[in-house]
């Protein structure tokens, strides 16, 4: 694997040179990262699990963070592999490829099957230092939003303070839920949610937590997050059941 990317690379298909995209461009929520043989692409989000768990767990930044990305991707279905440089070929040749590959394609009907966008045997060996940040945040003394709320019911903060710390806490909790999706995707389905109601993470986070484990498993296994609801149901009672029963009626239309 290389350790840097090339700032300005020579097109192998024109004499046009390129600067590798290595994230999101300002103001753009996600990038592409192409295939070094084909015109097939993988859309990172900022947002993307593996993504902020490298960021935020690993405290990898900017080209170390988009190698670190991109030595976890999964090889593509033609056997390339996705690489920030797309095979040094630049954005108007992948373009012009992408175009005759649609026309060639159209017409014709495609069979499609799920394929996981990760290589698990690489993202698993972030696997120990994922579940220990994890479980520093659950034994931690952070406020959690039943806290949060508890203080303003009993009048220990105004409705400003209540707000402000709503948004400081959805910030922070949405990072650390990440980092579980990470996690879980590593585990797997088998393995995900009871881990989760092993370790405690249910009991801080509430039932939002299983709807972001079975939203990872979708990545990962191309699970259906209602199909995978409505199976874990069964798993819980009180109100972590009618809150995913309400979760999976509202969203799916009484799946």
């Amino acid at each position: 694997m290389v350790d840097t990317f090339q700032k300005e690379v020579q097109c192998t298909l024109c004499p046009e040179t390129f600067e590798p995209v290595i994230g999101p461009e300002e103001g753009e929520s996600a990038y592409p990262i192409y295939c070094s043989s084909c015109a097939q692409c993988i859309i990172v989000a900022r947002s993307n699990p593996v993504r902020v768990a490298f960021r935020d767990v690993l405290g990898l930044r900017d080209e170390a963070l988009a190698l670190a990305l991109q030595s976890v991707l999964a090889p593509c279905s033609c056997s390339g592999e996705f690489n920030h440089d797309a095979g040094r070929r630049c954005p108007k040749c992948i373009y012009k490829i992408e175009r005759e590959t649609q026309r060639t394609r159209k017409g014709k009907e495609l069979e499609t099957s799920f394929e996981c966008p990760w290589n698990m045997e690489e993202l698993k060996k972030s696997e120990g230092k994922f579940f220990e940040y994890i479980f520093q945040k659950v034994e931690s003394k952070e406020e959690t939003l039943k806290q949060l709320i508890d203080r303003y019911e009993l009048g220990e903060m105004d409705a400003e303070a209540y707000m402000e710390g709503l948004d400081a806490l959805r910030f922070r909790e949405s990072t650390q839920v990440s980092v579980i999706q990470a996690w879980v995707m590593i585990l797997g389905s088998e393995l995900a949610f009871r881990a989760a109601e092993e370790h405690g993470l249910v009991e801080r986070y509430g039932s939002r937590v299983l709807v972001s484990i079975a939203s990872a498993l979708e990545i990962s296994e191309g699970k259906s997050v209602l199909a995978t609801l409505a199976r874990e149901i069964k798993n819980w009672d009180g109100p972590i059941e009618r809150e995913l029963q309400t979760f999976v009626a509202k969203i799916g239309g009484g799946f």
